[in-house]
């Protein structure tokens, strides 16, 4: 997800249970009569819109839960903090940042400074994410900016990644949380020394992934969690080439999130544009994976290829963008959202519709280039030319 960040012990995939969502719908300008999206669509510019307002009214009712806010608000920030950035429509621009801004003043009301006990990585995580995104929006706090700064002194790159980039490659001894009684036990741990129920190692993947994100926000918001970024990317050629797999596995993906989360921190979320070249590794997994997610149902991945490889340069004029466009759009529910209604994950469910929408926007791109350049020299690696 774009701009989630995921310290030790934290997943993508994390359940919680969900309510009702009751907030009040937001009032949209009704656009003008359009034309289709290209000739021989099935939907226009203005179902296009609609549905991208739609999805949005989803997630903003989300975020103003109380209980989905306060457990996912460094999260939702960013859901504005990246519309507000880098939508090309000026509207949804502007109001994801009245909104994002908002939302943010009351996040930093409830997380005005770093606790003075009971500090954890996953908390510091938590706090560098969500006054990075307030900060961006306007909102910003420089005391605990300075508060973290001391915090992270007392933890590692290990705490912050389970593995030290600086003298490691991504590890593949990295434990998920125990399915037996959920305790969180060390790296190279392969029995729960809780329950003593075998466990299951993380995809290397999942770990670079969640490196990615970290590393990425930390260096974003002036604040090193564990490792610099190119600290990270520097060990990219070694995880090609990426392996095939079917889409609907979990191996597909743990590649997959981590290939569009490559792409997601080398451009700053959709603001800039990446050659081709500069990854081909990356930008063919993503172009040849494409056409086989269209015959699953999965929106959340579909989504983030469409947003990824709009970075590349890949237009609507190619037939399978097309094809993955008028699937989002023909999937969308009538709440708004896209994915599992019935699904006990508030997280899946805003995340999925959050990338549906990332997945049928357009971006106002800033130019060729790239967040920071030593991190895409170093993820080059043996493809530089």
């Amino acid at each position: 997800m774009p701009g989630t960040v995921h310290c030790v012990g934290l997943s993508r995939r994390s359940l919680l249970l969900t309510p009702a969502l009751l907030a009040p719908a937001l009032l949209w300008p009704q656009p003008a009569a359009s034309r289709p999206l290209w000739a021989g669509a099935r939907y226009s510019e203005h179902e296009r819109a609609r549905a991208i307002q739609r999805g949005f009214t989803f997630v903003h009712q989300v975020a103003t839960d109380p209980k989905y806010f306060s457990d996912n608000g460094d999260d939702l920030l960013w859901f504005y903090f990246t519309i507000s950035a880098n939508a090309a429509d000026r509207d949804l621009r502007a109001r994801a940042l009245r909104l994002g801004r908002e939302r943010a003043r009351h996040w930093r009301k409830t997380n005005p400074h770093v606790p003075a006990d009971a500090v954890t990585a996953d908390l510091i995580c938590s706090l560098v994410s969500g006054s990075y995104a307030a900060d961006q929006m306007g909102v910003p706090n420089r005391e605990i900016k300075a508060q973290l700064r001391r915090a992270v002194a007392h933890f590692t790159a290990m705490d912050f990644l389970m593995f030290d980039p600086l003298t490691e490659p991504v590890p593949n001894d990295v434990p998920e949380t125990c399915s037996t009684c959920g305790n969180e036990n060390a790296r190279g741990v392969r029995v729960c020394s809780t329950c003593k129920s075998p466990l299951v190692m993380k995809s290397p993947y999942d770990v670079l992934s969640d490196a990615l994100i970290t590393t990425y926000t930390g260096e974003r918001y002036g604040v090193v969690l564990g490792a610099r970024y190119a600290d990270v990317t520097r060990w990219l050629p070694r995880m090609r080439p990426y392996p095939a797999g079917k889409s609907e596995t979990d191996a597909f993906d743990d590649v997959a999130y981590a290939i569009t989360h490559v792409i997601y921190t080398l451009n700053d979320y959709s603001a800039w544009r990446l050659r081709p070249e500069w990854l081909p590794d990356e930008f063919a997994f993503l172009k040849s994976n494409l056409k086989q997610l269209l015959g699953g149902d999965d929106a959340e991945t579909l989504g983030e290829f469409l947003e990824t490889l709009r970075s590349f340069g890949v237009t609507e004029s190619d037939v399978d963008m097309r094809a993955g466009i008028e699937f989002l759009l023909s999937r969308q529910n009538d709440d708004g959202s896209w994915g599992d209604r019935d699904g006990r994950s508030i997280y899946t469910r805003y995340h999925s519709t959050w990338t549906a929408m990332n997945g049928l926007m357009e971006y106002a791109w800033r130019g060729q280039g790239a967040s920071f350049p030593e991190a895409l020299t170093r993820a080059r690696g043996a493809s530089m030319g």
